[in-house]
């Protein structure tokens, strides 16, 4: 990784106007194989920069981002990044090496584990999956769950009742539901208001399917279910200030409340327990 650029002043709580629930950063700056987007630490601090005050959730993913590289940065600039880790648990031959390996990442100083069941190719009801989801929970860590379940070569449930029978599987475990499910991200909210570990986040779902039918469902979500909903840039895939100000044009005539929930204050909620343990660092 590059040398550090100068830190940003330090955020407390309340300061925040953007929580941007889900960004990536390569060691390398190249992006899914592809240099066509910077997935650079630099260019993702100045992008944070244009929508300030912001922080960021900064994800690895299993096989793809290593641990390491998102823990580093995250070290080297505590105001901006929240870690989240990542594993397969397809990888792991028993349950217990499972257990073990997220509780590594606890003790590492993570704040959530990122399970990507498209991309790492399993099935997101194995048994595996779900001791990984339950060790979570028991480590105090936020499972931020990819929920664009389909996969070539495997046919998956709906993405709703795959989560539905998760949060019943792993009660205890506060999950994310990454992107919404996409287009049943309404589904998907009622799904979310049954059960009291989920959230509903709305990253890339906000802008890839803007000018749809999911259009009207997006307002819907923002007027009716703002304190369960958070929204990230999935970055570099879309850029937080775009993010933000979509939120607010999906907002426009709302109780600015609302806005402030889904942009900040629910994740704030949310992480207060980890970011309340690592305050020190952060004023550093």
């Amino acid at each position: 990784m590059p040398e550090a650029l100068p830190e940003r002043a330090p955020l407390s709580s309340g300061d925040i106007s953007f929580f941007d629930s889900l960004t990536h950063v390569t060691a390398d700056g190249s992006w899914l194989g592809s240099t066509q987007r910077d997935a650079s630490c630099e260019r993702l601090l100045a992008e944070l920069d244009r929508c300030m005050p912001a922080r960021a959730c900064l994800v690895a993913i299993a096989d793809v981002i290593e641990n390491d590289t998102v823990l580093d940065v995250a070290r080297r600039y505590p105001a901006r990044f929240v870690p989240i880790g990542s594993l397969n648990p397809a990888t792991f031959d028993s349950e217990r090496e499972i257990a073990n390996a997220v509780a590594t990442l606890a003790s590492a100083g993570f704040a959530g584990l990122k399970l990507h069941p498209r991309l790492n190719g399993y099935d997101p009801l194995h048994i595996k999956v779900i001791q990984a989801l339950r060790t979570a929970g028991d480590q105090g860590l936020v499972v931020f769950l990819d929920t664009l379940f389909r996969q070539a070569g495997r046919a998956t449930r709906n993405a709703p009742d795959l989560a539905d029978a998760l949060a019943v599987a792993a009660p205890q475990t506060t999950i994310i539901l990454l992107h919404g499910g996409g287009s049943q991200v309404l589904a998907m909210s009622e799904v979310v208001a049954a059960h009291a570990n989920l959230v509903l986040d709305l990253s890339f779902t906000i802008h890839r399917l803007a000018g749809s039918s999911v259009e009207d469902d997006l307002r819907f979500l923002m007027r009716t279910f703002d304190r369960r909903t958070i929204v990230g840039s999935d970055f570099p895939e879309y850029e937080p200030l775009a993010t933000r100000d979509r939120v607010c044009q999906l907002c426009t005539g709302l109780d600015p409340v609302k806005a402030k929930n889904v942009l900040a204050a629910n994740l704030e909620r949310l992480l207060a327990p980890w970011l309340a343990a690592h305050r020190e660092d952060s004023r550093a």
